[in-house]
């Protein structure tokens, strides 16, 4: 995925459990020692975090780094009953032995 769809998703997740815990910029910059900026920038999609404080992100929400990184809003593909469909790797040349 290209950087921009990251910083993007990064983003919509960032506020996304912002809203769920009730916090905002201001709180969480003082409480985590973030600059306001910085944390702007990842807020709007501008700039992407460093790993180091994604973990420290995620920590604080009580969440995994996944949470924050991948799009979670991706439908799962189903069957015709809304069963979630798993892939599994075809074994070939298997041969039992009793």
């Amino acid at each position: 995925m290209s950087d921009l769809g990251n910083k993007k998703i990064f983003s919509n997740n960032l506020k996304h459990y912002m809203e769920l815990n009730k916090k905002d910029r201001n709180e969480i910059c003082n409480l985590l020692g973030f600059k306001y900026s910085t944390f702007s920038d990842w807020y709007n999609g501008n700039k992407y975090p460093r790993i180091d404080k994604i973990e420290i992100l995620a920590n604080y929400f009580g969440i995994e780094k996944s949470d924050l990184i991948e799009d979670k809003n991706k439908p799962t593909k189903t069957d015709k009953f809304g069963n979630p469909v798993v892939s599994l790797p075809i074994l070939r040349n298997c041969k039992s032995r009793l």
